[in-house]
């Protein structure tokens, strides 16, 4: 559920620079035809309903999704809203408020993820059952009605008419209405049904309800309704003369009180904006086809703009963009967060040369090997990379070590693993499966079971056993001493137990005879 609430959240983020957008059109189009802004609010619909958006290079949107689920689950709290000024304000805080704990297998931001989005589905649930009962309530005072003509009712209880009904909507009508006001209204109810305006309201209003956190989504929600109406007196004075436009704003007018119950309807439409739409009735003229043309340029641009997502950077590659050392004439890249701690068995091997730094300027940085060959080396470097452990001072830029990978057909796959991977990868916690070890050197050592042993050095290895294609039943970080002590990386604090560890005596394992008497290997 907490996943599906930030998707959510990402939408409602991103449709909101187009709400904003399409609330300042509307000023700025006041003399166009309503019916344009009428399609403004479907793109916005449609912006909140599909969950996914072509990218275009002139998107104004700062970024498409500012909440990032996984990050927010196993990495260093953050949001990503493409407005350096605010992610500098808010992400420090985030970062001392929401603090992870390596014994944690999760960020407590996502627990309280989780927690708002059982509150989110709660508000979903109240609008429903708000509209029901809004519904019971109209649908039970038009219960005593008198057939006038076709689909249209008189009845004492209504103050003002409605349209109530999806399949076949009836228009009901205030029985003491004035005969003279009677034609111009029906037309205008006419009309709503001819447009299917009842829809358009019904449909705006189930949108509203899965985004009832948004404000912007509120504004757009009664914005909609009073331009429906405006486009809907349009089209039924557009051949009207002086004469017939204030016979029609009279109507209105005796239509204005009386109105709430079915305008707090969301399955009913009534009038409303009684004031707006005779201003606009009597000041109406009818727009001129260059009027009309520069609002649908308007219209495409602002949905070019802000219907679509910024264009994803492409990710860099490791012998391009990406910082590169070079080793005895191949290439290593850092594909690795900074750790506080040198893994096991690393030996400083001196200083980076300025052929070697090549285009990371480390030159004169020292770095660590391990004597047993592996194909990655440490450096100890000023840096400012945030991390999952709070080891390391991404503001105040404290020194770590960082790993470089040697890169092999342009990959960094099939890799030895390390205690810096199980570090990181602890942090996934219960998420872990079998796909994550799948870029690491590992041998399938079950019997019966399938366990796959992942070597780090000579005292640390991983064993990750289980069915395949389904959860692992155990994830041992073990080390190899004389109690053979071990843990599970997904539920227990896995930078402790290294650092216990660490200096651990090899078990001694005393070479046996066979029957001709020689040791056995």
């Amino acid at each position: 559920m907490g996943d599906l609430f930030l998707k959510t959240l990402n939408m409602s983020i991103a449709a909101s620079w187009l709400i904003l957008a399409v609330i300042l059109l509307r000023f700025v189009l006041k003399n166009a035809p309503k019916w344009i802004v009428i399609l403004l609010w479907g793109i916005v619909g449609l912006r909140l309903v599909i969950p996914f958006s072509f990218e275009s290079a002139l998107s104004l949107i700062p970024s498409a999704e500012t909440f990032n689920a996984h990050n927010i689950q196993y990495e260093t709290p953050a949001i990503s809203s493409g407005i350096p000024i605010l992610n500098n304000a808010v992400n420090p805080v985030l970062g001392e408020i929401f603090a992870t704990n390596p014994t944690d297998s999760v960020n407590p931001l996502y627990v309280w993820t989780f927690i708002v989005s059982v509150i989110w589905f709660i508000g979903i649930a109240a609008m429903l059952l708000y509209a029901v009962i809004s519904y019971v309530r109209v649908r039970r005072s038009v219960s005593e009605r008198v057939p006038y003509e076709g689909n249209i009712f008189l009845c004492d209880h209504v103050k003002s008419p409605f349209i109530l009904g999806l399949v076949r909507p009836k228009i009901y009508l205030p029985s003491n209405m004035e005969p003279i006001a009677m034609e111009p209204i029906i037309a205008h109810e006419k009309a709503h049904l001819a447009r299917r305006d009842h829809w358009w309201k019904l449909m705006g209003f189930l949108i509203l309800t899965i985004y009832w956190f948004n404000p912007l989504c509120w504004i757009g929600y009664v914005l909609l309704c009073r331009d429906i109406e405006l486009a809907c007196d349009e089209k039924v004075i557009r051949q009207m003369d002086l004469d017939g436009k204030k016979q029609y704003s009279t109507a209105l007018l005796e239509c204005s009180t009386g109105r709430r119950l079915v305008t707090i309807c969301p399955l009913a439409f009534g009038e409303i904006g009684v004031k707006e739409r005779i201003k606009n009735v009597l000041n109406y003229k009818k727009p001129t086809v260059w009027v009309i043309v520069m609002a649908v340029i308007a219209c495409a641009v602002v949905t070019v703009c802000f219907a679509t997502n910024p264009v994803t950077a492409e990710p860099s590659t490791p012998n391009a963009e990406r910082p590169t050392l070079i080793m005895n004439g191949d290439a290593y890249v850092n594909p690795y967060m900074p750790v506080s701690s040198l893994p096991y068995g690393y030996q400083s091997a001196g200083k980076l040369t300025e052929e070697q730094a090549n285009n990371t300027g480390l030159m004169g940085i020292e770095y660590f090997i391990h004597p047993s060959g592996t194909e990655d080396f440490y450096t100890y470097q000023e840096c400012g990379t945030p991390i999952n452990l709070n080891t390391v001072d991404s503001e105040k830029r404290q020194w770590a070590y960082m790993r470089w990978i040697l890169v092999k057909n342009d990959g960094i796959e099939n890799r030895k693993l390390t205690l810096d991977d199980v570090v990181m990868l602890s942090q996934k916690g219960d998420a872990l499966t079998w796909s994550d070890f799948e870029r690491y050197q590992g041998q399938d050592i079950g019997s019966g079971l399938y366990i796959m042993r992942y070597e780090i050095d000579e005292l640390f290895d991983v064993l990750v056993g289980g069915f395949p294609k389904k959860t692992p039943m155990y994830i041992y970080l073990r080390v190899n001493n004389e109690a053979d002590d071990r843990i599970d990386i997904r539920t227990e604090n896995v930078s402790t137990f290294i650092e216990t560890h660490r200096n651990d005596v090899l078990k001694d394992i005393e070479a046996k005879s066979d029957d001709s008497g020689k040791p056995a290997p």
